[in-house]
């Protein structure tokens, strides 16, 4: 991690997809780690079906704003395809992106998946995943943003152990089922980017 300037996540997808719970776990992860982190306001629609992000700053310092401007995201986390395409301006040329590819296409007006999908390629540091299929075969009806959350661990200077602790603690209330399935479905995701990288 270059300690020397402030690091950005946005986050994206739409109201009832966990935005707003990946961002705690985010934010929480990396405040573990010995990191200042702030995360942003939710903006946008945050009822079922609503377009929704959120933004998470950290750096070795202390953050006066956990604002990213455009094109300075080290990492966009979009949990639907269409989401991914509308804030991938904010990536910076040497971001990440790590996307579902399943779409939310009971909006009106939605382009061809095909085009999304083709544009999302062309994107340097794309990632895509067909989160529906690895849900169906964890057997997590849900899985889908723990997957991206593994994906997008590979980026971010947080210990194994540590994503394993603040993922448990979220989850613990639901039962050790739910928390294992979460855990399953990070490391799932976590599994698709083989070689650890930094940011």
């Amino acid at each position: 991690m270059n300690a020397s300037r402030i690091h950005g996540i946005v986050l994206s997808g739409v109201g009832g997809q966990g935005v707003l719970s990946l961002a705690q776990i985010l934010l929480e992860a990396l405040r573990r780690s010995g990191l200042h982190a702030l995360q942003s306001e939710i903006h946008g629609m945050s009822q079922r079906g609503g377009s929704v992000h959120a933004q998470v700053c950290y750096a070795e310092g202390p953050l006066s704003s956990p604002i990213i401007d455009e094109g300075c995201a080290d990492l966009l986390i979009a949990l639907e395809p269409l989401e991914a395409l509308r804030y991938v301006s904010m990536l910076r040329v040497s971001g990440a992106l790590v996307v579902s590819e399943e779409p939310q296409t009971d909006m009106e007006g939605y382009p061809p998946l095909d085009d999304i999908y083709a544009a999302l390629k062309a994107v340097p540091g794309a990632h895509l995943v067909d989160t529906e299929d690895l849900a169906r075969r964890l057997n997590h009806r849900q899985a889908g943003g723990m997957v991206l959350l593994g994906m997008a661990s590979r980026f971010l200077p947080v210990d194994d152990g540590i994503w394993r602790e603040v993922i448990t603690q979220r989850f613990e209330s639901k039962g050790a089922r739910v928390t294992e399935k979460n855990l399953e479905a990070f490391e799932a995701g976590r599994g698709l980017i083989k070689e650890p990288v930094g940011v």
